[in-house]
């Protein structure tokens, strides 16, 4: 909510209190906004807070303090409603002046940066394949989250955490090594290492002498020695730039790539143990199943095994060293490095043991994943693993941000080459069978279907980058996600092309106007506004509370709802009033040249922090 709107309120019925003689803290003045606008602008449920004190009737109450309140140019009209809801109506003026801010400064202006620093970590994809459309979901919800956190102020450091020691990394370059596989003319490096990683799948399931060199691969890489490590940094150093080629297709951008080969050069874990050692819940186990492992005890109701009974340390027992460097409790630091990428604005860098030494990163106050709902257990192990090592304040601050799968629909399944039942309606991910639609191939056939109404290559970009992650975006991120390309591209629902629309169809009035020696000025008379009018002047009010709501809850389907509903209600006014008219007033035309300008600048800000593009024409 509008901040300085709810101090004013709270003022003026502290000052309406006092005048009732009516005694109450401060803090107890609750403003809230009405989910309803029949109930006002903003409301208050202080008389029913009194009415418990004082064991008097509220209605009684609010009108004793309706009556206690001074004269003011904000509200414009007072109302009671059982059981003894206090409902404020503002001025017309005060949302006009609000909106003349936004149009001036051609939307909201960003808040001043503050200290506190946000590591915020998502996308994080196995460097042995392409980015696949179950993937696609992550780098849309923490690309958005973290523009949006950036615009409130935050310091916000984007990770891309990539797991390069794991058995996924083994598979593909044992399938490099061994099945002859070729990568075919203008195919994507990490495409072809796709196809090898599922044909080295299918093979290990009926070959006992390939699984023994997979095993072997494993090891060298977990222990970073041995003849496959500097290949398999090849390799993965190569598909990961094609990750990044994806990702910025998608207007996605990162300052640190962190290798978990790192991790273990710099003797992270080594660290992270001789930490573990000094809390008594740590301890290795002598009998039993868990003989020989090293685990932390109570974790989520059983022990949580960090390293095995042969040495190697799980991925959460990595996962806790990573942490605790992520919150500077580590002792130690990586080197660096520039990346060499020219796609990016933002200069990148990544964890390199040839690097140099840097404090700019790390040292968060605040630590954000975005990883799905499959990996809650382990997040939650991480979490519960810092507290029980006195790290209280950091574990309260480590949020996981977990997200429903995605699957395709059945129509959309077809068309990217999937074969299809008659009982299935949904198609999930799996990179091990096979079953794994390239976000690169998304792309593509939704930029071919937007082509056939946006021939020129720019627009069709855009329009295809909007529909593929508004419709990422929009859905709570609890839910799972179908997704379907004719409802992507509906350019009459809730979509981003709807919205892209939306915000075009504002340029073109404002460019007709400007044609036709229209020039907005403030003379905006204290007319009776219609009802549409005030409609979208109180929605764009409402613009930095959404901001502020989504920064909060790391929800950008908040800010997704918001712009929808904006788009409807210029799309209702659009259609009901003209904006460039004889008929019209100078101040009817500079109120409807507001709102159109307003509305366009919100769209395009909005837009652009979820990371889709905002076209001037369409």
């Amino acid at each position: 909510m509008n901040t300085m709107v709810i101090e004013k309120l709270k003022n003026l019925l502290n000052e309406a209190l006092i005048e009732s003689k009516f005694e109450i803290d401060e803090k107890e003045i609750n403003i809230e906004k009405p989910r309803e606008k029949q109930f006002g602008d903003y409301s208050s449920n202080i008389a029913l807070v009194l009415a418990t004190k004082l064991k008097k009737s509220p209605l009684e109450i609010a009108e004793s303090i309706k009556k206690a309140l001074p004269d003011n140019d904000l509200i414009k009209e007072t109302k009671i409603e059982k059981p003894g809801f206090i409902n404020f109506y503002l001025n017309n003026t005060f949302f006009i002046d609000e909106v003349s801010k936004i149009a001036q400064n051609n939307g909201l202006k960003p808040k001043a940066r503050k200290k506190e620093k946000i590591i915020l970590e998502h996308t994080t994809v196995n460097p042995n394949k392409g980015l696949h459309i179950g993937h696609l979901r992550n780098t849309c919800l923490g690309d958005a989250c973290a523009n949006i956190l950036e615009f409130l102020g935050n310091d916000v450091e984007r990770h891309y955490y990539a797991d390069d020691t794991g058995v996924q990394v083994a598979v593909t370059l044992l399938g490099l090594k061994n099945l002859n596989l070729k990568q075919e003319k203008d195919e994507k490096f990490d495409h072809f290492t796709q196809r090898v990683y599922v044909e080295t799948v299918k093979k290990l399931e009926s070959n006992k002498s390939l699984e023994k060199k997979e095993l072997e691969i494993i090891e060298e890489l977990d222990k970073q020695k041995g003849k496959n490590v500097v290949t398999a940094n090849e390799l993965t150093n190569k598909v990961l730039q094609g990750h990044l080629e994806t990702t910025r297709k998608l207007n996605v951008e990162f300052d640190l790539i962190v290798w978990e080969r790192d991790i273990i050069k710099r003797g992270f874990w080594q660290k992270a143990f001789e930490i573990l050692k000094k809390s008594k819940r740590f301890k290795q186990v002598n009998s039993g199943k868990n003989k020989g492992c090293w685990v932390i005890k109570d974790i989520l109701y059983s022990d949580k095994i960090l390293v095995k009974s042969n040495g190697v340390v799980t991925y959460t027992g990595k996962d806790i060293a990573y942490h605790l460097w992520k919150f500077n409790l580590l002792g130690t630091d990586f080197l660096y490095a520039k990346w060499p990428n020219k796609l990016q604005k933002r200069e990148l860098y990544s964890t390199d043991e040839d690097g140099k030494e840097s404090n700019k990163f790390g040292h968060a106050q605040k630590v954000v994943n975005f990883i799905d709902v499959r990996q809650t257990y382990p997040q939650q192990a991480v979490k519960e693993s810092l507290s029980a090592l006195g790290f209280e304040t950091e574990a309260k601050h480590l949020v996981h941000i977990d997200y429903g799968i995605v699957f395709l629909s059945k129509s959309t399944a077809k068309a990217l080459g999937i074969k299809i039942s008659k009982k299935t309606k949904q198609y999930a991910m799996s990179g091990r069978k096979g079953i794994a639609i390239l976000v690169d191939d998304l792309i593509e056939l939704v930029k071919e279907k937007v082509k056939k109404n946006h021939p020129k290559s720019k627009v069709a970009n855009e329009v295809a980058v909007g529909a593929i992650k508004y419709q990422m975006l929009k859905y709570n991120t609890y839910t799972y996600l179908i997704f379907d390309y004719s409802e992507a591209l509906d350019l009459y629902g809730d979509t981003g092309p709807y919205l892209q629309y939306a915000h075009a169809r504002c340029r073109s009035i404002l460019k007709k106007a400007r044609n036709a020696g229209l020039n907005m000025d403030n003379t905006i008379e204290n007319r009776e506004i219609n009802e549409e009018e005030i409609d979208i002047l109180k929605h764009l009010h409402l613009f930095a509370q959404t901001l502020q709501e989504v920064g909060n809850s790391y929800s950008p389907n908040l800010l997704c709802t918001y712009l929808l509903e904006l788009a409807q209600l210029f799309n209702t006014f659009y259609n009901k009033h003209q904006v460039i008219s004889k008929d019209n007033s100078k101040s009817q035309t500079n109120l409807r040249l507001l709102l159109v300008k307003s509305t366009g600048d919100v769209l395009k800000q909005g837009l652009e922090l979820l990371g889709i593009p905002a076209p001037e024409k369409m």
